[in-house]
C-alpha cells in the first residue's frame, strides 16, 4: 500500500507541474474524462468508490487536512488540489477547499492550482447532474456576500434535487438575509417538513414576525 500511495504522489507531482502550466495559459481548464478507470473520476459513481478512492483520501485528505490543521503529503491546499484533480466533484474536498479560502482570506489558497470558483465550475461541468457542487458553491458565494449569484446556484441545485432539506434550509437563510421573508418562511417550512432540525431559521423569522406554524 505504501508503494501505491507513493506512486500516486509521484504521479501527482508530474500532473501538478504540467497542469499548472496549462492552467496558467487557459485560466480554468475543464476536467476532461480519460480512459475508464483513470483520473479524473466521478465521485458519485459506485464503481469509483473502491480502493483508489481510499488511497486518495488516506494520502491526501485525512482528518488533519479536512479540518485544515495541516497538510499530509504537501500543504493543505496541495492535498486538497490532488483530491479535486482526481475527483472534481468530491463534496468534502470542495467544502474543505472553500473553507480554506475563507481561512486564508484568498480566492486561491496556498497550494491550490485553481481558484475556488474554478474548482466549483470544473465540478459542475464534469458531472452536470450532481446537485451538490452548485449547492456548496451557493454556500461559498453567500459567505462572500454574493447573494444574487448564490441564489442562482441554489436554484440550479434545487432543480436537480428538489427535496434536499439541507439545501432548502440554506436557501431559506439566504432569502432571510435578502429580506425576502415570505420566501424564507416557505423554504423554512419545506426544510422542517423534510426533517431538518436546527431552529435557527425559524427563530430568525420569529424575530421579525414572519413565522407561522402553518405553511
Amino acid at each position: 500500500m505504501r508503494s501505491t500511495i507513493r506512486l500516486l504522489s509521484i504521479c501527482w507531482l508530474f500532473t501538478d507541474l504540467t497542469t499548472h502550466a496549462y492552467a496558467m495559459e487557459l485560466g480554468c481548464p475543464p476536467a476532461v474524462r480519460g480512459t475508464p478507470g483513470s483520473f479524473p473520476l466521478d465521485y458519485n459513481d459506485p464503481a469509483n468508490k473502491g480502493h483508489i478512492l481510499y488511497l486518495v483520501e488516506s494520502a491526501h485528505m485525512p482528518p488533519s487536512v479536512e479540518t485544515l490543521e495541516k497538510g499530509n503529503s504537501s500543504s493543505v491546499g496541495g492535498d486538497l488540489a490532488y483530491v479535486l484533480n482526481a475527483y472534481p466533484n468530491h463534496p468534502r474536498g470542495l467544502n474543505a477547499m472553500a473553507r480554506l479560502g475563507e481561512k486564508e482570506h484568498s480566492e486561491q489558497p496556498h497550494g491550490a492550482i485553481y481558484s475556488i470558483p474554478c474548482y466549483f465550475e470544473r465540478a459542475m461541468a464534469f458531472v452536470p447532474q450532481d446537485p451538490i457542487p452548485p449547492m456548496l458553491y451557493g454556500v461559498y458565494l453567500a459567505w462572500n456576500n454574493q447573494d444574487e449569484k448564490a441564489l442562482k446556484y441554489y436554484q440550479a441545485s434545487e432543480a436537480l434535487d428538489p427535496d434536499n432539506a439541507n439545501l432548502q434550509y440554506d436557501e431559506g437563510l439566504l432569502y432571510f438575509k435578502m429580506k425576502q421573508y415570505d420566501k424564507a418562511a416557505e423554504y423554512a417550512h419545506k426544510a422542517y417538513a423534510g426533517g431538518f432540525s436546527l431552529p435557527g431559521l425559524r427563530l430568525k423569522l420569529q424575530s421579525v414576525g414572519k413565522w407561522s406554524d402553518q405553511p
